[in-house]
This record gives structure tokens, C-alpha cells and sequence, in this order.
């Protein structure tokens, strides 16, 4: 299972918070993947193969700070286990144009990561951290995450998720050693 964070809704469709469901949203495109709202949870699952393998995408719509009650529940409903589970999302401690895929840690001030952890009952998954970096000014951290990109940033962006979803693919060829080995320190160079 792939979760891609974000907050439903138009009005966040472009937001650096939202990076997490536009990964999914390429790579559903990419693979001809259909996103349909799951009725026993707050939530957007499509599933499909990919690379050989059987794939579920998750974008939970419980909005940022909720994210683990959706995770927690499909990860019940179609038995897997966190280790095989990725969570994808903004991380603004990395600059825009960076990408690291992890396993394990804390939450990082993320509040998904922190409701999925404490939901699930374990920090114990593989993670892709793209970067969104911090505000040029002094503006507060919650209004950044929830404004859009600007238009230099969407270019970056969209280089950045397109060597992402390279990573991605890896991961669920080769498992997640593998991706980070072949794909950390990779990302645009501004």
C-alpha cells in the first residue's frame, strides 16, 4: 500500500502540503489507476498492478491531521502490515527539489506521520519525504504548507515527483533498501 498525504478538497489541490496526493495522482495516471471513494472510511483508494505487483493507493480525506484514522483502517481491511506500507509527504526540513525515502523515526512536527503513528502503534514504515522547504520569510508554518506553489515551483515540482515516482517504482521492484540506495540524494539542483 502507497498513502499519499494531503487535505481533500480544491482549494488544496496546489498546496505544498498536498505533495503527498500529487505523487499518487501521477503514478495512478502513469498506470492507468482510478481513484474511487471508499465507503466504510473517509478515504480515496485505487488499486491496481504495478510492475507485476498488486498495489493499493490510499489518499486518506480525513484532512493532514487525521491521516492515520483512514491508514489504520485500510491497513486492517486489506491485511497488510506497516513495513509494507509507504507513506508519501511534504517534509519542510528539505529544500523544494528534494526527495529521501526512509524507514522508521519520529513524526518530525509532521502532523499526519504523528496521527499515523499513533494509530497504528508503530513508526516502523518506510517513508518518501519530498521537500517543500521553509518560508523565505517570516510567515507562520501553517499558512506555508497550505499555500500554493508559485510558478517557478511547480516546474521544480513536477522534475522532482517525476524522479520520485522512478523511486517509487524501485521501491515496489526492489524493496526499500534498494530505493534508497539507488535514489536518496538524488533531486533538482537549483
Amino acid at each position: 500500500m502507497l498513502a499519499g498525504l494531503g487535505n481533500p478538497g480544491s482549494q488544496y489541490a496546489m498546496t505544498r502540503h498536498n505533495v503527498g496526493f500529487m505523487a499518487l495522482d501521477a503514478l495512478a495516471s502513469n498506470y492507468g489507476i482510478a481513484f474511487k471513494r471508499f465507503k466504510q472510511t473517509t478515504c480515496e483508494i485505487g488499486s491496481g498492478i504495478i510492475e507485476q505487483r498488486p498495489i493499493v493507493l490510499l489518499k486518506p480525506l480525513t484532512y493532514m491531521n487525521k491521516s492515520g484514522d483512514a491508514v489504520a483502517k485500510m491497513l486492517v481491511y486489506y491485511n497488510i502490515e506497516p513495513p509494507a506500507m509507504m507513506v508519501i509527504h511534504d517534509d519542510i526540513d528539505m529544500p523544494l527539489g528534494t526527495f529521501k525515502f526512509s524507514r522508521g523515526g519520529g513524526a518530525g512536527g509532521h502532523n499526519g506521520i504523528r496521527s499515523i503513528i499513533e494509530s497504528i502503534g508503530t513508526n516502523q514504515f518506510p517513508r518518501l519525504k519530498i521537500g517543500i522547504g521553509r518560508p523565505k520569510d517570516r510567515a507562520p508554518i501553517d499558512h506555508y504548507v497550505l499555500s500554493p506553489f508559485g510558478g517557478d515551483e511547480i516546474k521544480i515540482l513536477q522534475d522532482v515527483l517525476t524522479m520520485a515516482l522512478e523511486g517509487i517504482i524501485c521501491f515496489i521492484k526492489e524493496g526499500l533498501e534498494k530505493a534508497m540506495n539507488g535514489y536518496n540524494g538524488r533531486g533538482i539542483k537549483l
